[in-house]
């Protein structure tokens, strides 16, 4: 972590989001999310040389934010949140209107004719609801223009399962 927390220079961040972006693909969770939580140190502290890494930093969020495993989905969600905050990524209407669409994912598929519930589609539908919450957390001490929407989208699922709420 101490690398993360010091001032780096653009062309060693390029390399540094580089390998970020390769232990995201990786079978272990524990490094998935180890790579997360060091992603969100590594760019508060050199944020203003981290500027031309905006779109692949962004990528590698929302693909960490539908990740198999709960925990990863969690962190990933937390530091987008800050990311939104900070102003490091700018939340727009299409990023909205992305984490609505995966939030409203019906988890249920027919096989057979038979209704089974797809884990598949509950981490796509967890990980918009996750999405959500990064937007109103990301407003603190004011009220964006997004909260409201984020809020009265989130509130649409205050009646789905455990894992989703």
């Amino acid at each position: 972590m101490r690398v993360a927390m010091s001032y780096l220079y653009t062309h060693l961040l390029k390399d540094f989001i580089d390998q970020l972006e390769m232990i995201c693909t990786s079978s272990k969770w524990h490094s998935r999310r180890a790579a997360i939580e060091f992603a969100q140190n590594l760019i508060f502290c050199s944020l203003f040389n981290s500027r031309p890494h905006i779109k692949q930093l962004n990528e590698i969020l929302l693909k960490c934010l539908f990740d198999e495993q709960l925990e990863v989905r969690t962190i990933a969600s937390m530091t987008l949140s800050g990311f939104y905050q900070c102003g490091y990524i700018k939340l727009t209407d299409k990023d909205l209107n992305y984490f609505n669409v995966m939030s409203k994912t019906n988890y249920f598929t027919k096989i057979n004719g038979k209704k089974v519930i797809s884990g598949e589609n509950i981490i796509k539908r967890h990980g918009g609801v996750l999405g959500l919450c990064a937007i109103v957390l990301s407003s603190p001490y004011d009220i964006s223009m997004y909260v409201a929407d984020a809020l009265v989208r989130l509130c649409e699922h205050s009646q789905d399962a455990d894992l989703i709420q």
